[in-house]
């Protein structure tokens, strides 16, 4: 996932189309996010599948996060 298009694309209110970019042909995986968020500190996106929260991990799989604060 391109960070910086996924960013303006929800800049310009489209948040569908960033939700599919961050999909990227994953939208049947077993964690593959149903909605996220913007965090405030960071302005980085947080994933989320239902009420919990999902990261990629190092092969490109979504995953249930494991270090939620």
């Amino acid at each position: 996932m391109n960070e910086e298009d996924f960013i303006a694309l929800c800049k310009n209110g489209k948040f569908k189309e960033a939700l599919a970019l961050a999909l990227q042909g994953r939208e049947k995986a077993k964690y593959s996010p149903s909605r996220f968020s913007m965090d405030k500190n960071t302005g980085k996106p947080i994933f989320y599948r239902g009420n919990k929260r999902v990261e990629m991990d190092a092969d490109g799989e979504w995953q249930l996060a494991k270090n939620t604060r």
